[in-house]
């Protein structure tokens, strides 16, 4: 192992995808390994810290943030050592809670003018029907944090919310849902389509729409139909100020196109997949390759390769 590696913090849940970072950062002359937050022991000596794996040293000459779910707070409090550390962090510790939590995404993007569905969340079950009553019907319900679609459910009235308080809540205090509270989004009428658009250094790479299975409305199931799509420059810009907003070196955007014609942001993912993806897409892995490329020109001047990095390839692009 090289003295000064590209680190990922994270779990090996997603190891294609790190994999194909990792060949081309050694394509470069670089070397990249993943390091588990548990397998990380951290100690501060003389107000030094020092991050040992497997009793060995390790002075990482960047650290990508890869955690989420479970490893979250845990990954957050290290990466947010390495960055006092003054290790560069690509999605640092408040990028990935920022791209995790469903609602830091919506506050963000309210605060940087970016189109986003209308939203309201809180634990207080009967002032949150009375902002859902002012939303309008349809809703989805979201997890704070999830992804794949996993508990997300549409809300198409006021007796269906009554029904998702009572089941998420069954001890009926009428405040809490597993101490996350309600997070209800505007349903956009898409077609039951929404498009994904990776970003690397705030710059669209590719751009790829999901068509929900038949007889379903959540495109980004298992089983939806993936086809890439032209990265148009209205497309582009939206998705590159989303991944600004959060502050994602590496995204994914969703976003969707209303009956009208009018783009939303959904959310923007900070630890985002491509590599099956792009095998059903029949395309090579491009924006993980893109990602490889950016870590290691990063990895020898962080702040030069932010000024100056821009992707190689820009798959259906719009000009």
């Amino acid at each position: 192992m090289s003295v000064n590696p590209v680190v990922l913090l994270g779990n090996d849940d997603d190891e294609p995808d790190h994999d194909v970072m990792f060949t081309e950062i050694a394509r470069q002359g670089g070397e990249a390994i993943r390091v588990h937050p548990h397998e990380l022991v951290i100690e501060i000596v003389n107000s030094k810290p020092l991050f040992l794996v497997n009793g060995k040293q390790v002075t990482p000459a960047l650290v990508i943030g890869w955690v989420y779910e479970d490893d979250l707070l845990l990954g957050m409090n290290q990466l947010e050592t390495f960055r006092l550390a003054g290790i560069p962090v690509v999605n640092t510790a408040m990028t990935l809670l920022r791209g995790q939590s469903k609602y830091l995404n919506s506050a963000l993007m309210a605060a940087s003018d970016v189109q986003h569905p209308d939203v309201a969340w809180g634990q207080q079950v009967e002032t949150l029907h009375t902002a859902a009553d002012k939303l309008g019907y349809p809703l989805v319900y979201k997890p704070m944090m999830s992804s794949l679609g996993r508990g997300v459910v549409r809300v198409d009235n006021r007796d269906d919310l009554s029904g998702l308080v009572a089941e998420r809540n069954p001890e009926g205090d009428g405040y809490r849902v597993q101490n996350e509270g309600f997070y209800l989004q505007k349903h956009i009428d898409a077609g039951a389509r929404d498009i994904r658009v990776m970003c690397v250094n705030y710059r669209a790479v590719i751009s790829y729409q999901r068509t929900a299975p038949t007889g379903q409305w959540r495109s980004n199931t298992p089983g939806c139909e993936r086809v890439v799509v032209e990265l148009t420059d209205e497309i582009r810009d939206l998705a590159e100020r989303a991944s600004e907003a959060v502050g994602g070196l590496f995204t994914g955007v969703d976003l969707a196109k209303d009956v009208h014609g009018r783009l939303y942001i959904y959310e923007v993912n900070t630890c985002p997949t491509f590599f099956e993806p792009s095998q059903a897409l029949g395309v090579p892995p491009v924006a993980l390759t893109e990602a490889g490329s950016f870590l290691y020109a990063a990895s020898q001047d962080f702040e030069r390769a932010r000024q100056e990095w821009r992707p190689t390839v820009h798959a259906h692009a719009g000009r």
